[in-house]
């Protein structure tokens, strides 16, 4: 936890040692001789020195890192934030792509299939390309495909036969099923110019801007025609091979309909859920009365789905400890977000050009739910000390018209973003006192610059030596302190005379806000012995104070930026000082 600053001690070995020569002074008779008197001289007195002025802050109670945690401050209530999203896109739409990939080897035969030699001849086959699963099921459809920057690697092989020049092989797409660009395929035709004396062609189908059309079916027609010269006389019939790879097609934008009532895609998310380490641990209990989740959908994917949430469950691993969230009072019930998304209208007139140049960002839809205390039950996330935060989730289609196109681009994505945003406002529990507010903090106190020197200044042995401590407490809170003490190396010291003090809290109305401080003057009492009382001015350097900020009245209790701890202490004494002379003024 944060340290206050370090206050200076007003009292030190200047100030005792000149308030007593000033006492003596009105006293002096220059007649005597010095010489003939005792070098020592006793004085009965009292003594009230200001010692210490502490105002504790409420940043103290805050951590020095907060693990990505955000202060957030809204007319003097003080908040802690927490933002994390995840983006499931790629996940939702694998599940939707239906997209048409394969190796397909098709066997070509060159000339007619007759038991003859011959030097040339010509090839005329059709080829089909089956795509197995595409719109089969009747509760999706498929409709076409624009396909981004892909090509298609197409190879031919003619086996024992060396072509000469003027060999070639054409593949014709029907436009009404695969449209490739016009420009650089006039009729809609890839040719393969086989080269002379090499048995081994290919050539790369360029399909950036082309168009797949499924018209309902899984299946793609070509036709192939070409014809071979070979080098040496050759049986006709004799096969060729023509390979075609689609494995690395790229949809830019794929239409679709996905039909009622379908798991799109589910999973269970494990979270580390370390965050609260900062709140809930031996130091400290953060029982947040209300955090507030926002969970917000940013989807720019034309599908109409609805996101469920069948169940929110923090967990610690270690204690076997877990909660889970109430949705309407039911605990578990599925929760689910209708997901606004995109319209086709808002594309369907855009040329294949603009399409591929669209900004997807225009189509982003936002969709939000917010759980509480009321709604989710948040609270009990704070009530464990959870490691783990656990969810499982769908994300179903819903109800559409089955003639409706929906669609996403290929950068199409949604994201699930989370704002966790807990007011410094705590539950208080009488049934279960462990599960209280509390806190605990230091604040290191400069005692003084330089040790009394007490060859010249010295206590009598019934000498009383004590701390009273005042305080003013706007917190509300009581306190719960402790009083040690450091030498000048930071070591304590003392450890006998380290006393525990209390400190009652503020007046706390029934929202949880202080609207009276509590002020007590000289309310505790720090006592020493003489041996004490002289290692105190001698040794120490430093006042460590430990309080322990605790809501022992078990009332909901809220803190806010205008409330503060201000401690007093003063050094008293009561008895008798002696003064050295001879020793002084060897010095």
């Amino acid at each position: 936890m944060k340290n206050s600053k370090k206050h200076v001690l007003l009292f030190g070995k200047t100030m005792l040692f000149g308030l007593s020569l000033m006492w003596l002074s009105a006293c002096i008779d220059s007649n005597y001789d010095f010489n003939q008197l005792d070098s020592t001289i006793q004085v009965e007195t009292q003594l009230v020195a200001p010692l210490v002025y502490s105002q504790l802050e409420l940043s103290d109670l805050l951590t020095d890192s907060l693990s990505g945690l955000e202060l957030h401050i809204e007319n003097n209530e003080l908040f802690v934030v927490h933002r994390d999203s995840q983006y499931m896109g790629n996940d939702l739409i694998q599940q939707l792509k239906v997209l048409p990939q394969g190796t397909y080897d098709f066997a070509l035969m060159v000339g007619k299939e007759l038991p003859v030699e011959i030097t040339a001849g010509d090839v005329e086959y059709d080829v089909s390309f089956d795509f197995g699963e595409i719109n089969t099921n009747p509760n999706e459809r498929l409709d076409s495909i624009l396909l981004g920057d892909c090509d298609a690697l197409i190879k031919v092989h003619t086996k024992h036969l060396v072509p000469m020049d003027g060999s070639f092989l054409d593949i014709i797409f029907r436009p009404e099923e695969v449209l490739l660009d016009t420009l650089k395929y006039p009729g809609n035709k890839l040719r393969i110019p086989l080269k002379p004396g090499i048995p081994d062609a290919q050539e790369v189908l360029d399909l950036t801007k082309a168009k797949l059309h499924f018209n309902g079916g899984s299946t793609f027609h070509a036709h192939v025609r070409g014809h071979i010269i070979a080098s040496a006389p050759f049986q006709s019939g004799t096969e060729i091979d023509l390979i075609v790879d689609l494995e690395h097609l790229l949809p830019h934008v794929t239409y679709l309909h996905i039909g009622t009532e379908r798991d799109i895609y589910e999973g269970e998310k494990v979270i580390e859920f370390n965050y609260t380490e900062d709140f809930q641990h031996v130091d400290a209990f953060f029982p947040f009365y209300d955090p507030q989740i926002l969970m917000s959908c940013i989807n720019n994917i034309g599908v109409p789905v609805r996101y469920y949430i069948d169940y929110v469950e923090a967990v610690d691993t270690r204690t076997g400890e877990k909660v889970r969230a109430d949705f309407g009072g039911v605990n578990p019930d599925t929760m689910s977000i209708v997901v606004q998304t995109p319209s086709f209208d808002e594309i369907k007139d855009l040329s294949d050009y603009e399409l591929l140049h669209y900004d997807v960002t225009k189509l982003i839809r936002y969709s939000e739910v917010m759980f509480d205390r009321a709604f989710g039950h948040t609270d009990r996330l704070f009530k464990i000390n959870p490691n783990q935060l656990r969810y499982h989730y769908r994300i179903r289609s819903i109800d559409d018209e089955p003639d409706n196109v929906h669609f996403f681009f290929h950068n199409s994505d949604m994201k699930l973003a989370e704002e966790a945003k807990m007011q410094l406002w705590f539950e208080g529990d009488a049934t279960n006192p462990d599960k209280n507010f509390y806190v605990t903090l230091t604040d290191s106190v400069l005692f003084m610059e330089e040790p009394v020197d007490l060859d010249a200044v010295n206590l009598t042995a019934d000498t009383e030596c004590a701390l009273k401590l005042s305080y003013q407490n706007s917190l509300p809170v009581g306190i719960e302190g402790n009083i040690a003490f450091l030498d000048a190396d930071g070591k304590p010291i003392l450890q006998d005379a380290e006393q525990s003090f209390q400190i009652l809290a503020g007046k706390v109305d029934e929202c949880g806000y202080v609207v009276e401080s509590t002020h007590e003057e000289n309310a505790i009492r720090l006592s020493f012995t003489f041996n004490q009382a002289k290692r105190l001015l001698t040794e120490v350097k430093t006042l460590l104070f430990t309080y322990k900020l605790a809501n022992n009245e078990f009332k909901n209790v809220k803190l806010r930026t205008n409330d503060w701890l201000e401690l007093k202490a003063n050094l008293y004494f009561n008895g008798a000082l002696v003064l050295d002379f001879a020793k002084e003024e060897g010095n």
